[in-house]
């Protein structure tokens, strides 16, 4: 079997209206999706799968990888895209407390509306962020607590408030069994809790801001460049006073 990286063409509805073989397509899509490596595929009729999906969905391959991934022969939902899909319901989310030891969000709809609250205590004592010995963290728990947190208060809160938005869909951070590899996608989300006054000092020394900047005022370039190499950044802030 090859590994060579085959590019998938972008899907439109138009191409899915063409279509006059839905099982052959379905064969084509599929082999293409497995060879491209975008979802980490193991075997081709896990292409065939997703390609399922892009026809159901009428979605390109790199719009569902957006929105899924693919786990243990099953599809689940980013957390972020369920966030996404709650707003586009007429959802809305209020976050009071982001940090590594605990997160907050009251999450409302029309007349519903819920208080989540995600501690670590509480998915260490329930096993949840753990390994085997019930002490160790999992990986993706010990590097980045607050995103794991987010993604549990996400699903726990729209799964109350609309159900619709994930029925029957597991959120990708719900299946612990195999490791998840979960990317920082911002430096809010590698700037270690009470360090922030000391990031931006250090991105004011570096010439990435001026005076009276925030975060968002970081360029796109920089920020790509710094999550590139994290821990770099990471263990500067932790060192600087």
């Amino acid at each position: 079997m090859s590994d060579e990286i085959v590019p998938v063409p972008a899907a439109s509805l138009d191409v899915y209206d063409r279509i006059n073989d839905p099982l052959a397509a379905i064969k084509t899509l599929g082999g293409a999706i497995f060879k491209s490596g975008i979802f980490g595929l193991d075997k081709p009729e896990q292409g065939e799968v997703l390609a399922m999906q892009c026809l159901a969905e009428r979605k390109s391959p790199l719009e569902l990888a957006r929105t899924y991934h693919f786990i243990q022969g099953q599809l689940a939902i980013r957390s972020d895209a369920l966030l996404a899909k709650f707003h586009q319901a007429g959802g809305s989310v209020t976050w009071t407390t982001r940090s590594d030891t605990e997160v907050v969000a009251s999450f409302k709809r029309g007349t519903s509306a819920a208080n989540i609250v995600a501690t670590i205590d509480e998915y260490i004592a329930n096993g949840t962020a753990t390994k085997a010995d019930g002490k160790t963290l999992k990986d993706n728990w010990r590097k980045w607590p607050r995103r794991m947190l987010t993604a549990r208060a996400i699903s726990e809160g729209v799964r109350l408030i609309a159900p619709e938005c994930c029925f029957g869909v597991y959120v990708a951070e719900e299946i612990e069994s195999k490791p998840l590899e979960v990317v920082p996608t911002t430096l809010a989300d590698i700037i270690p809790p009470g360090k922030m006054s000391q990031a931006i000092a250090l991105l004011v020394k570096a010439g990435h801001l001026t005076d009276g900047d925030t975060l968002d005022d970081v360029s796109a370039d920089t920020v790509a460049s710094i999550l590139k190499k994290p821990q770099a950044f990471i263990d500067a802030i932790n060192k600087s006073l």
